[in-house]
C-alpha cells in the first residue's frame, strides 16, 4: 500500500533580499569600526593630553627643587667677569647657582651648582655645569624637559611689585650692589607653549619682611 506524501510551500530568500541584508549588515559593520575608531583615536587623545600635562608639572617640579636652593651668590663667567646671582633674558633663559648639590660618591666638590634653563628649537632644556665658576656655556650637561615651547619668560617681585630684571634696573648703583647678592621674593616662570598657550607658576624663594621689619 503506497503512502501518500504531502507537498509542502518552502519560501526561499530571493536575491534581492539576500542582498539587502548583507547591504544592512554591511552599513552596522562600518558604522561600528568607525565608532570603534573614533573610540581609540578620542582615548589616544586623552592619554597624550594626560602625558602633556605630566610632562608640564615635572618640568615646573624641577624648577620649584631648583629655584627655591637659589644660592645668594654671585658667579663668574667664562671670562672670569662676576655676573649677578640671577640672570634672565629672551636669549639665555634664567642663570643661577643654587645650593644643595647631590654627591653621592663624596667627591671632592662644591654643593654649588650652576643651572641654566632655556629654549632652544622649541623645547625647554635644564643645563646644569660641573662647577659653579669658569664654566663654558657650551660645556654644560643638557637635559630636554619639555617640547612645543615658544619663549620662556622670567618675572621677580620684590617691593610689591614685578620686574624682568634683577637686580632692578631703577636701584642706584650702592642699591644695585645691595641687591645683586640678594634675592627676589619670588619668581614667576611664564612657558608659552604650541598647544596650550600660556601656563605660569610662581616660587616664593625667600621672605625678608619679617627681617625688614626688625632693621
Amino acid at each position: 500500500m503506497m503512502k501518500e506524501f504531502k507537498s509542502h510551500n518552502i519560501r526561499a530568500f530571493t536575491l534581492l533580499e539576500i542582498i539587502i541584508a548583507m547591504s544592512i549588515s554591511a552599513v552596522i559593520g562600518v558604522y561600528t569600526l568607525l565608532l570603534l575608531d573614533n573610540s581609540t583615536k578620542a582615548q589616544s587623545k586623552i592619554e597624550q593630553r594626560a602625558e602633556r600635562y605630566n610632562e608640564i608639572e615635572r618640568t615646573f617640579l624641577f624648577l620649584s627643587n631648583d629655584i627655591r636652593q637659589i644660592a645668594p651668590r654671585p658667579f663668574r663667567d667664562e671670562y672670569g667677569d662676576k655676573q649677578n646671582n640671577l640672570m634672565s633674558d629672551d636669549v639665555e633663559g634664567l642663570t643661577f647657582t643654587r645650593m644643595g648639590r647631590r654627591n653621592p660618591a663624596a667627591l671632592p666638590r662644591s654643593s654649588l651648582e650652576k643651572l641654566n634653563y632655556r629654549v632652544e628649537d622649541g623645547k625647554l632644556y635644564r643645563i646644569s655645569y660641573s662647577y659653579p665658576d669658569g664654566m663654558p656655556r657650551d660645556l654644560g650637561s643638557k637635559r630636554r624637559l619639555l617640547e612645543k615651547v615658544e619663549k620662556l619668560s622670567i618675572l621677580f617681585y620684590q617691593d610689591e611689585d614685578w620686574t624682568d630684571f634683577w637686580p632692578p634696573q631703577n636701584l642706584d648703583f650702592q642699591q644695585q650692589s645691595k641687591a645683586s647678592v640678594q634675592l627676589p621674593l619670588a619668581v614667576k616662570v611664564i612657558l608659552e607653549l604650541e598647544d596650550l598657550g600660556k601656563v605660569e607658576r610662581i616660587f616664593v624663594v625667600s621672605d625678608r619682611q619679617t627681617d625688614s621689619k626688625k632693621t
